[in-house]
């Protein structure tokens, strides 16, 4: 931080961004700096009380597309137990959430995993599932399927941010590319 002095006024340059005590003298001044303040979200994954989790994404290129989805199910440690990553081909976006969720489902069922808790990281694939609405017909078949495989168990759905999702993320991605 270095302070000019001009004939009409007082020139502030900042090479960075104040730190909390340098605010407190710039306001102190009467001063009122003008940068932007991040405001920073811890983020982390909580484990399932019991049971599995299952983490699921969905990708597209273009939208529609190339689509694919990915997946893992982990145990409360955190230990990753499977994970997969399926082309579907052209499609939406939705489609490809809505795909994982079945594919994971299943997966976890032919396995033996008793999975307590999905989580996404699409706000609007949760919302249609838990409102008990389809976002679009050509996703109907596997939301039906999808409703179907939750009302035989207890399985409750949980948004999480991207950071979060990382894995399920990479194998949707890697679907799409191969």
């Amino acid at each position: 931080m270095r302070l000019h002095r001009s004939e009409q006024e007082l020139i502030l340059e900042l090479t960075k961004a104040p730190n909390p005590n340098e605010l407190q003298i710039l306001y102190g001044l009467s001063y009122v700096p003008k940068c932007s303040v991040k405001m920073l979200k811890l983020i982390r994954w909580i484990p399932p009380i019991h049971d599995f989790s299952l983490n699921i994404d969905g990708a597209c290129q273009g939208n529609p597309g190339e689509c694919g989805g990915g997946g893992c199910i982990r145990d409360s440690q955190g230990s990753v137990h499977v994970a997969f990553s399926h082309y579907y081909g052209e499609g939406t976006g939705m489609i490809a959430e809505i795909r994982a969720l079945c594919d994971g489902l299943r997966l976890a069922i032919s396995l033996g995993y008793k999975v307590s808790i999905v989580y996404s990281n699409s706000q609007v694939f949760l919302k249609s599932i838990s409102e008990d609405k389809v976002i679009s017909w050509r996703s109907y078949r596997w939301w039906r399927e999808a409703k179907v495989l939750f009302s035989r168990e207890l399985i409750q759905l949980s948004h999480v941010y991207r950071e979060t999702n990382q894995l399920a993320d990479s194998l949707a991605n890697l679907a799409i590319k191969n």
